[in-house]
């Protein structure tokens, strides 16, 4: 595998922060509030719990499939869930997410997939785990999160706490390896959902973000970081949050979670950044942003905004212009990141400072792989071809051979993660991100990136969210046509005139259709089946929620 050959994983980081910062808060969510020694023995009880139960390592596998049993994770934004994976690492299983809003049969068909030995999930979703288990012939051990719902547990459910209570420390711990993998389900956005395994070596560097030198070296900067205390708005179940979170623990950070978990209500989110002094926050572009901006220009006209945020981070969709320049009217020096990535590569390129407009840059492991997939595209060969990342890698995909030797290759001379990602080498060097190869318009012969024409709009200061999509037309083909929520009366001739600032004619948007909001999901991804509904004249009735 490409990359370091670090001797350690996330888990040994975490250890070794945990025993340097011990009464340090590590876990806050409303009245409930852990230490790092709090959550250190909770999670050892788990993973105890786990090793008795039979689960753990299963010896030498191939690349697509897990080195680990699996343990599913359906909850919400809570303690339990941070515990889980901690405590599954202890004992050689790999945690993997499992999404809340899904149905019986698609529960049933993430549990078939992974093949999983634990379901941890809280009671609210009971009735959807019952549906699901009775789907499967091989159910998983369910492990059971109280919530105070009134709904009745699945059957042979056992409780959490009192997993935890039962444990044993067994005679002979199980030693977690740095080649334990944490498996990431993709939203299935192109397609079913499919499990990433992700090397817990590689949590320590290239998907989180985190920079660790060492466990020692970690464990010594920790202490002196009482001040980071990071808040996740967007759910955990997600990667763009959890890898968040990982980051800020790598740290010494306390990690502070919304008590409203349902949802993402913006001014309950300023007022708890302000009672937890929150430094660092996670959203998904505009639609967490969005509301976030109109919320502290209400906090301002009522005593003040927050004042120990210094970062924003935000992944999963774009940040833009209007609520980018909205967060630093409160913050002038505030540190801000738009990260570009996805599930089977971490993060591939960036824009941070005070400029939204400035270009994303490449990470230093980003590279563009050439359409037949035999070369690495730079200065001296330019060209258009598919976006990749070197360096710290996934396994490969759960259990799809195909899959994984398709989009994990060796081109010239290295390992990359082929992304669907579009992108272009000029003669200089520079890379230019073009957008997903599913979201090209052919339109009279020309090939259109939807996020190159949705990114040209969302710097209107009318626009608050915008989606671009193709919809039949007998004289292009297909036409571009523009779904756009607007905070402001505008009109089309004043969209398009602004677009032709950046975009070349066949660019521009044939049609602008209003619309209330744009429908996303919780990790803040556009629904692009609604969005062509509603482009062909055959609108969904849902609207946007933005739900966690």
């Amino acid at each position: 595998m490409e990359g370091d050959a670090r001797d350690f994983g996330f888990l040994q980081v975490w250890d070794a922060v945990a025993a340097a910062v011990g009464t340090r808060e590590c876990v806050v969510q409303g009245d409930r509030r852990s230490t790092w020694d709090e959550t250190a023995e909770r999670s050892r009880r788990l993973g105890w719990w786990l090793t008795g139960q039979g689960f753990g390592a299963r010896g030498e596998v191939a690349s697509w499939e897990s080195p680990n049993d699996t343990v599913g994770i359906l909850l919400r934004n809570r303690a339990e869930f941070l515990e889980t994976t901690l405590g599954c690492y202890r004992a050689r299983c790999a945690p993997f997410n499992v999404n809340y809003r899904y149905t019986g049969e698609e529960v049933a068909y993430l549990l078939r997939d992974a093949g999983a030995a634990v379901l941890v999930y809280q009671r609210e979703f009971a009735a959807v785990v019952a549906d699901a288990v009775g789907r499967l012939a091989d159910p998983p051990r369910l492990v059971l999160v109280e919530d105070g719902s009134p709904t009745e547990p699945a059957a042979a459910s056992v409780e959490f706490e009192q997993a935890l209570s039962d444990a044993v420390r067994p005679s002979v711990e199980p030693v977690p390896s740095p080649d334990d993998v944490h498996v990431l389900y993709t939203g299935g956005t192109t397609g079913m959902p499919k499990g990433v395994m992700w090397p817990l070596r590689e949590l320590v560097s290239g998907a989180t973000g985190a920079v660790v030198a060492s466990p020692a070296a970690a464990a010594t900067k920790a202490p002196g970081r009482g001040w980071l205390r990071a808040l996740p708005a967007p759910p955990l179940m997600h990667g763009a949050a959890l890898w968040f979170a990982y980051n800020a623990w790598t740290r010494g950070a306390t990690i502070v979670l919304d008590p409203i978990v349902d949802r993402f209500d913006a001014d309950q989110a300023v007022a708890l950044m302000r009672a937890e002094s929150v430094t660092w926050l996670a959203v998904v572009g505009d639609v967490f942003a969005t509301p976030l901006v109109a919320a502290l220009d209400r906090a301002a006209a009522d005593g003040g905004v927050p004042a120990a945020l210094s970062y924003v981070f935000s992944s999963g969709a774009a940040l833009g212009e209007t609520a980018w320049n909205g967060l630093l009217r409160h913050y002038p020096s505030l540190a801000v990141v738009n990260a570009l990535g996805s599930s089977e590569t971490g993060p591939q390129a960036f824009q941070t400072g005070a400029d939204r407009t400035a270009a994303f840059r490449p990470g230093p492991d980003t590279v563009v792989v050439s359409e037949d997939h035999r070369r690495i595209l730079g200065a001296h060969d330019p060209g258009v071809g598919w976006l990749s990342n070197g360096g710290t890698l996934p396994r490969g995909y759960l259990g799809d051979r195909a899959r994984t030797e398709q989009t994990f290759r060796e081109v010239g001379g290295r390992r990359v993660a082929v992304s669907g990602d579009r992108a272009a080498v000029a003669a200089d060097g520079a890379v230019t991100f073009l957008g997903r190869a599913s979201n090209v318009i052919n339109t009279g012969g020309e090939k259109v990136y939807a996020e190159e024409v949705e990114g040209a709009l969302a710097r209107h200061p009318a626009v608050a969210d915008a989606v671009v999509v193709g919809r039949p037309s007998e004289r292009w083909g297909h036409e571009v046509v523009a779904l756009v929520a607007v905070s402001l009366d505008v009109d089309d001739a004043e969209l398009k005139q602004f677009c032709a600032r950046d975009l070349a004619g066949y660019k521009i948007p044939k049609a602008f259709l209003r619309v209330p909001a744009i429908r996303r999901a919780p990790n803040g991804k556009v629904d692009y089946t609604w969005a062509r509904e509603h482009a062909t004249g055959e609108p969904s009735p849902r609207t946007q929620e933005v739900e966690r």
